[in-house]
């Protein structure tokens, strides 16, 4: 009986993560302290990102903490975000800057942290409405057409006039 020799895969190591103090950056900015939030963003995206800003001058904390006062996040849906910085508990929220990706992207163009924008914002839509008033429903819009409710008047009505006459035309000539 002839054996084959079993080989085994070798698992490829991993490179040990670089230390985030072994290279220290020069800041420039001291009154902006960013956190990067990782939920949609993925670790190897954030840590590109925070690299990217400490060479710029910016502080990137690691841990999000009151000391933060700009908390960026991509891809994000507002909602679910504002329920996890609530359920962080921090006293400086309020005064925090909640911001979406495109703030990051024109600070760092800039090389400077901009003004912040509405455009900017990642608005709170839990705190918009009263306590004692209940949100309306968002209305849902089917993404396909055909489960779209439509109206009784007809714009495109040559075309649908002529999707009509012209196979009974066809019939005719037959």
């Amino acid at each position: 009986m002839i054996q084959a020799p079993i080989v085994l895969r070798v698992r490829k190591r991993r490179k040990p993560v670089e230390d985030k103090v072994s290279r220290p950056e020069k800041v420039k900015f001291q009154d902006a302290r960013l956190y990067l939030v990782e939920r949609k963003m993925g670790n190897s995206r954030r840590s590109f990102l925070t690299q990217l800003a400490r060479s710029k001058g910016f502080i990137v904390e690691d841990v999000l903490s009151d000391a933060v006062t700009h908390v960026v996040s991509e891809n994000s849906q507002a909602l679910s975000l504002w329920t996890w910085l609530k359920g962080c508990d921090l006293k400086n929220l309020p005064s925090m800057h909640v911001l979406d990706i495109s703030w990051f992207t024109d600070s760092m163009r800039e090389g400077r942290p901009v003004a912040v924008e509405t455009r900017h914002l990642v608005q709170d839509t839990v705190a918009s409405f009263p306590e004692s008033s209940t949100p309306t429903p968002e209305v849902k819009v089917s993404r396909y057409a055909c489960q779209r409710p439509t109206s009784t008047e007809n714009y495109n009505a040559t075309f649908t006039g002529l999707a009509r006459t012209r196979p009974e035309a066809l019939r005719q000539d037959g």
